[in-house]
């Protein structure tokens, strides 16, 4: 792999004529670990996130006019013992076609980049694993739902047997509907399970698992009281919604509830107010009663990450909730360096991809491509390998054969995917203890 390094990103996929497979296991080959520093790496992105990370701006001339170059040379490549002419269509040689649908000229430079990198990810993939029987074709969507459609329609024009993205979950939408119209299933990488389907599958990490995960855990530990505090964005009610249904079916039950709109401290203060008198009035009336009754609450949920997280969580202790006393729970947003720093935080829980594989990934990336990966490159770099395993000659097919029951194993952990499209994932339940993050309850290795 190191002869990749300095060669043009233009020049590495064009080289390996659009082709990769994989050897016959349902293991996803892990990148070699090169001497590499254990950082910390955050797999989690809703499209709340993408969209709203980055103000809209045109893109530059000369990267679309590039782009759209590069991708027209990419799919001008032929299989070896190909025709010359059109491969629209065509069936030679049991060649199977994959296309990858990206937003390489989206207005958002977040998208533009997440492309970029998501690219880069499946030309490793292609050099890792090294065979030539399958095509890969890739199609600019642009970021919106004209975009989407015109790629879908021009990658089911070239034969797709399997559609990888798009990202956001307006372009599944759209894209879903044409591959059905032509049952070419779909791999897409949106996190809103909505437009998840039977044909449709989404690679990505919904928050819902997650939340399913740790109170299965909490509860099991004989956490039953839960209070909830957190915004009222689309990730917010998504992450409320399973968490009251979650504590239901594990027999507990919640007891407070707050939100607020905004992400600014002075929105937060008030409904951390209300949930800290509700906790003390709790404390007192046990005081009262000899040590005897409930507490108000055992745990607390706090569904947020960044600066926005760095504002809430101290505000309870703030207001006399004693973290020693109330189990602060999280999710996935937690894990990054700026959380294990917050003391209010300290012995806080939540459930999260095992990043031990994706750790060796981003060192694998960087030697290559002499930069850092996105996040959601992993994801693309196990889609075409998913992809291979998939629509290899079977009796089964390649509906069937994504609906294993044995899902697969790769740098993002284990995943399958249900008759619904939905992702299921194996979490492990981390702890923050002394500024570090500590597995408490591994990830399972099968399902």
């Amino acid at each position: 792999m190191a002869n990749i390094k300095g060669f043009g990103h233009q020049v590495i996929l064009i080289l390996s004529l659009s082709f990769f497979i994989i050897s016959g296991c349902s293991t996803v080959p892990v990148p070699q670990e090169n001497n590499i520093e254990k950082e910390e790496y955050s797999k989690v992105i809703t499209e709340e996130l993408i969209e709203n990370d980055t103000p809209e701006v045109p893109l530059p001339k000369p990267v679309e006019d590039d782009k759209k170059k590069f991708i027209d040379k990419v799919n001008q490549a032929t299989p070896k013992g190909a025709p010359e002419s059109s491969i629209i269509k065509s069936s030679y040689n049991n060649i199977r076609r994959i296309s990858l649908l990206l937003p390489f000229s989206s207005k958002s430079t977040r998208l533009r980049e997440e492309a970029e990198s998501m690219l880069k990810a499946a030309e490793l993939a292609i050099f890792d694993l090294n065979k030539d029987d399958i095509l890969l074709s890739v199609h600019d969507t642009a970021g919106t739902e004209e975009g989407s459609k015109k790629a879908t329609k021009l990658a089911i024009e070239r034969g797709a047997d399997l559609i990888i993205g798009p990202i956001l979950a307006s372009s599944v939408k759209i894209s879903s509907i044409q591959a059905k119209q032509n049952n070419v299933p779909i791999i897409a990488f949106s996190s809103d399970i909505k437009v998840a389907s039977k044909g449709t599958y989404l690679l990505s990490f919904p928050p819902e698992p997650e939340i399913n995960r740790l109170i299965n855990y909490t509860t099991s530990k004989r956490l039953k009281r839960y209070a909830y505090l957190g915004p009222e964005s689309r990730y917010g009610v998504r992450i409320q919604k399973e968490f009251i249904d979650s504590v239901a079916n594990n027999g507990g039950r919640v007891t407070g509830l707050e939100t607020y709109k905004g992400n600014d401290i002075s929105v937060m203060q008030e409904p951390a107010k209300k949930l800290a008198d509700f906790y003390l009035k709790g404390v007192k009336e046990m005081r009262r009663n000899n040590g005897r009754g409930l507490m108000s609450y055992d745990a607390i949920l706090l569904p947020e990450g960044g600066t926005s997280l760095l504002s809430l969580a101290p505000l309870l202790p703030y207001f006399d909730v004693d973290p020693t006393k109330v189990q602060f729970l999280g999710t996935s947003l937690w894990k990054n360096e700026e959380t294990v720093r917050e003391p209010a935080l300290n012995g806080g829980v939540f459930a999260a991809p095992d990043d031990k594989n994706t750790i060796k990934f981003l060192s694998h990336y960087e030697a290559v491509f002499a930069e850092e990966s996105s996040r959601l490159a992993p994801l693309a770099y196990d889609a075409l390998t998913i992809s291979e395993l998939v629509t290899r000659n079977s009796s089964n097919t390649i509906i069937e054969n994504i609906e294993s029951i044995e899902g697969f194993n790769g740098i993002n952990g284990l995943v399958r995917f249900g008759s619904d499209g939905i992702p299921e994932r194996g979490l492990a339940i981390y702890k923050i203890e002394n500024g570090r993050f500590k597995i408490i309850s591994p990830a399972p290795k099968s399902f």
